[in-house]
């Protein structure tokens, strides 16, 4: 892992994307994954956490514990490092 990229694999649809994310390139998942994927209806709020469409599961590679999470509340960091995203096919 290149000191200044953060590895990270997003699950939709049944595919995987593994991606290599520059430090400070996105503040949160969601803004990464509409990005990325550009899903209708993900994170309809735009980030204020109001709306719920951006809930997504993130699983470590090391466990089998998943998280449900809001992907608006989630900083890009190295605390994603290696770190699995579930994104649901349905957007609630």
């Amino acid at each position: 892992m290149e000191s200044n990229k953060i590895p990270l694999t997003l699950n939709y649809l049944g595919e995987s994307h593994r991606l290599q994310i520059v430090h400070g390139q996105y503040h949160s998942l969601m803004s990464l994954i509409a990005d990325y994927l550009a899903i209708p209806g993900f994170g309809l709020c735009c980030g204020m956490g109001s709306c719920g469409t951006c809930v997504v599961q993130i699983a470590s590679p090391y466990s089998q514990v998943k998280r449900n999470v809001m992907a608006c509340g989630i900083l890009v960091n190295d605390e994603l490092a290696n770190m699995v995203i579930l994104i649901p096919d349905k957007i609630y």
